[in-house]
């Protein structure tokens, strides 16, 4: 969340932000209202203590009635404003997560995903000299994608990836791992599990419309986890870093839940929005300097494009705008890869600075010249099941086979798919 401190100094960028972000502006207005009031409070509550404090001094051996009388009346003062305190405090945190980060200034202002621009193109579709195929009809031909029997047995939104794509699945993963490994990363592989306090603390929880909302088991407190960033990113909560060590970064692999159906009322055809997928990200820790964290946004961004292009897969890098930024966000680019059988760009990739909105909430910290602050935290997609769907698409022959590209042969053991 935003820091109080800031919101009362800067409360015009904050109302400023929540426009631009199509949030009510009002907000801003109503905890600063909550915040005097707590002001008076807490200053009614420091007299009194002050007060009883004073009163106790003053006793000198058995006190006397008016002594007695006097303690009594200021403790069930005392009490009633502290209750009064504490519920005003909790209303104050309460409206205060409701605010979202402050987009940095170069994101685009918009109200939703079709105002997100696009900033770099690379690659060109394949052409095809014939009407190509959808992952869907492609995954039913060379029978190695089963949605049908997933309805049966699972309902709408999911699918069994099966012979060959259950191997390019394994291996997409492990390749996407093994390559951030390789640059640095500590591998991690979380729990796909939560408590409600933990899903709080990343930030995402009064706008699950955006992010997609979560299953949950209730009798539990357990959340199942919509992306490794929610178990990773609160592994440090309550720690303070060593500055030596900073940036810490992490590559996670974990399925993933998300309730899509009912969120976004789209994409009801194939695998692309699906109940349950498999990802590989990034969650990195780093100082609490924009300019540091942007950079290592664009860094890790590189490192998305790198994948894709291994892959040989055309795409598009996007600049997201402040209508489609989720809350913990200052910026987010996504990457919509090609996908010939709906002769679009669709979205397999992303990548976020959520500067210190995730850290403030977890409490992670590191100190700096003997001050503790509040580190930076970015999340971004190594790898999803996307990106398989876009190689199914991307790479189909006229003879209905499919060809691999060369940097994952050794993880899968074949180049092609053929028809049965």
């Amino acid at each position: 969340m935003l820091d109080m401190n800031f919101l009362r100094d800067h409360a015009d960028d904050v109302r400023k932000s929540l426009v631009n972000r199509q949030k009510d502006s009002n907000l801003v207005t109503k905890v600063l209202d909550i915040d005097s009031g707590r002001k008076t409070l807490l200053t009614k509550v420091e007299d009194l203590r002050a007060s009883q404090n004073k009163l106790s001094k003053t006793i000198a051996g058995k006190p006397t009635s008016d002594q007695i009388s006097t303690g009594t009346k200021i403790k069930s003062e005392l009490k009633l404003l502290e209750e009064q305190l504490k519920f005003t405090d909790n209303e104050l945190l309460a409206v205060l997560e409701e605010i979202p980060n402050i987009p940095a200034e170069d994101v685009p202002v918009g109200k939703d995903d079709q105002d997100n621009v696009v900033i770099k193109t690379v690659g060109e579709p394949p052409k095809f000299t014939w009407q190509p195929l959808d992952h869907t009809d492609l995954g039913k031909k060379l029978d190695i994608i089963d949605i049908e029997k997933a309805a049966q047995l699972s309902g709408s939104r999911f699918g069994y990836y099966k012979n060959e794509a259950a191997v390019l699945e394994m291996a997409l993963m492990f390749y996407a791992f093994k390559k951030l490994i390789s640059k640095g990363f500590k591998g991690m592989v979380p729990p796909p599990m939560i408590k409600s306090a933990t899903e709080w603390g990343c930030g995402y929880s009064s706008n699950k419309n955006l992010f997609g909302a979560y299953y949950s088991v209730p009798e539990d407190d357990l959340v199942f986890i919509s992306s490794s960033e929610h178990s990773v990113v609160p592994y440090h909560t309550n720690e303070i870093l060593e500055l030596e060590k900073l940036p810490i970064k992490y590559v996670n692999y974990s399925p993933c839940f998300r309730r899509e159906a009912g969120t976004y009322g789209k994409d009801m055809k194939g695998m692309l929005r699906v109940h349950n997928f498999n990802k590989v990200e990034m969650n990195i820790f780093t100082l609490p300097d924009t300019k540091v964290s942007d950079a290592m946004c664009l860094e890790m961004l590189a490192i998305e494009e790198e994948i894709l292009q291994e892959l040989e897969l055309p795409y598009q890098v996007v600049k997201n705008c402040t209508g489609d930024l989720p809350q913990p966000n200052r910026r987010m680019y996504d990457i919509n890869t090609w996908f010939p059988g709906q002769n679009q760009y669709r979205e397999t990739n992303s990548c976020s600075n959520c500067t210190d909105y995730q850290a403030r909430r977890l409490n992670t910290r590191v100190k700096i010249n003997g001050k503790p602050e509040y580190v930076h935290i970015l999340n971004a997609t190594v790898m999803s099941d996307r990106p398989l769907l876009a190689l199914l698409e991307n790479n189909q022959q006229k003879d209905g086979s499919i060809k691999l590209p060369k940097v994952l042969w050794p993880f899968t053991g074949f180049e092609t798919i053929s028809p049965k």
